[in-house]
């Protein structure tokens, strides 16, 4: 009886802190979604299993095994009816779904304004920085969000591959530097960009010089701009930059990102969700640079590189 009335001390912040560790089978992985500390996130759990009786995880050196899925499911029940709730709670005053875009999405969507115009009559646009866009749609704050994936992230239904490529404005990017180290500017470390791009430079053995950490992308673009850096960016972007952008010859061509839409079904139907997949793909790969092929925009298959 006690541990039955314990469980009601139990607040929705746990609960959708096991949901985070459950689902990514990592409590550092957690942590960063969370933005918290990982020792804030092991309290959590400890919390949880305290106050509920139930042990949600074993650990076998650095993986997390849940216990049981049906305890799993139910958590993510109430994580789900949460963010129904808010979701209804937030909506009674709205005629229009929320759909959040990143950045640089929304960079590349300014060279076409009719394009978003046609986008704001039917979506209550919110524009952010993918971190914050992640935890807006994990609160119920979203309806869909259109945003790259982190690499630990698993994949919505519909989600696609897009270049990603080193750029720097002329004349920079075409000058000798020797053995001098790359100027690189990178965004933060949870930057799915700066994954990908750290860890082509790694592999490649490229010497670079990580000159800043920058998230804001009109920041980054105006430090390419003055053609001392180079940067990764989606190779759509290529037109966006305020300058003459080109591939930096001396850095690996490109790597592939994983682009994605999420969803809440109760507010967007998968087929309302595909429409509009289609229509940020054919805003995002209308440039001859970085075109793909049409063919492949249905979930979790990857788009061909036109030459």
């Amino acid at each position: 009886m006690s541990k039955f009335l314990d469980s009601h001390r139990l607040s929705l912040g746990t609960i959708r802190c096991v949901q985070e560790v459950l689902t990514h089978r990592s409590v550092s992985i957690a942590a960063e979604h969370l933005g918290i500390s990982q020792p804030a996130v092991s309290q959590q759990i400890a919390r949880f299993e305290k106050l509920s009786g139930i042990s949600v995880a074993s650990r076998n050196g650095n993986t997390l095994t849940v216990r049981s899925d049906a305890v799993a499911s139910l958590i993510a029940t109430i994580v789900e009816a949460e963010n129904t709730l808010r979701g209804i709670a937030r909506g009674e005053k709205r005629s229009k779904p929320r759909l959040g875009i990143s950045d640089g999405l929304a960079a590349h969507y300014c060279r076409t304004p009719d394009g978003y115009l046609e986008l704001g009559r039917e979506f209550e646009i919110h524009i952010g920085h993918l971190a914050a866009l992640a935890e807006m749609f994990t609160r119920g704050e979203l309806d869909a969000a259109a945003r790259p994936l982190f690499h630990y992230e698993s994949a919505p239904d519909l989600v696609i591959d897009l270049p990603l490529v080193f750029v720097g404005c002329a004349p920079w990017s075409n000058a000798s530097r020797g053995d001098e180290p790359i100027p690189v500017i990178l965004e933060t470390s949870q930057s799915p960009y700066t994954y990908y791009a750290k860890r082509l430079l790694d592999e490649a053995g490229i010497a670079h010089n990580i000159v800043a950490r920058v998230d804001d992308y009109l920041v980054r673009s105006h430090f390419v701009a003055k053609g001392e850096v180079c940067t990764p960016i989606p190779q759509y972007l290529l037109r966006s930059l305020p300058c003459k952008a080109a591939l930096v010859p001396s850095l690996p061509s490109t790597a592939l990102f994983r682009f994605g839409l999420f969803h809440n079904r109760e507010a967007l139907s998968f087929k309302a969700a595909s429409v509009l997949f289609d229509k940020l793909n054919a805003i995002v790969n209308r440039e001859d640079d970085g075109r793909v092929d049409a063919t492949a925009l249905r979930a979790g298959k990857s788009l061909n590189l036109v030459a």
